[in-house]
């Protein structure tokens, strides 16, 4: 039984974007990163502990990038939207959430992306994905500056 739970699990990674790939025109123009930025993309829920931690540490790298070649997008993966709405609602009046969010209740984006956990971030630059970082890391703000530098 258990192994025929790892199988599975690695099977439907098998099908979600990996270093190297490049995202489809149409969910690129759907998540709004078919420009020439470098797109830093943060999956994360309202239920995700590492997520708490991490969104504000993003949302203080956010106000150091320069906007013209970079942008953060997050994509909140709640199912009940009003509860990730209500999540990021008060984020923000903390000054812990500055960046554009797409809520992805049904699951669309996140089923093509198929990320094998969460917190997970990718670095998109040309509609390539250039980089994936998955799971808590601490300082994370510093660690994505530290990537930013070497992708541009």
């Amino acid at each position: 039984m258990k192994t025929l739970i790892i199988s599975l699990l690695l099977l439907t990674n098998l099908f979600g974007y990996e270093k190297g790939e490049l995202i489809p025109q149409q969910m690129a123009s759907h998540i709004g990163c078919d420009g020439d930025k470098i797109y830093v993309i943060d999956f994360f829920a309202s239920w995700c502990g590492s997520c708490k931690k991490e969104l504000p540490l993003i949302s203080k790298l956010n106000e150091q990038i320069d906007k013209t070649k970079v942008e953060i997008i997050g994509i909140d993966v709640d199912k009940n939207v009003e509860k990730g709405i209500a999540f990021q609602n008060a984020l923000k009046e903390q000054g812990k959430l500055n960046f554009r969010v797409i809520n992805d209740p049904q699951n669309l984006i996140i089923s093509e992306f198929a990320p094998i956990g969460m917190p997970t971030l990718y670095y998109v630059k040309d509609k390539k994905i250039v980089g994936i970082i998955t799971g808590a890391i601490d300082e994370i703000d510093q660690k994505i500056l530290a990537d930013l530098k070497e992708l541009e």
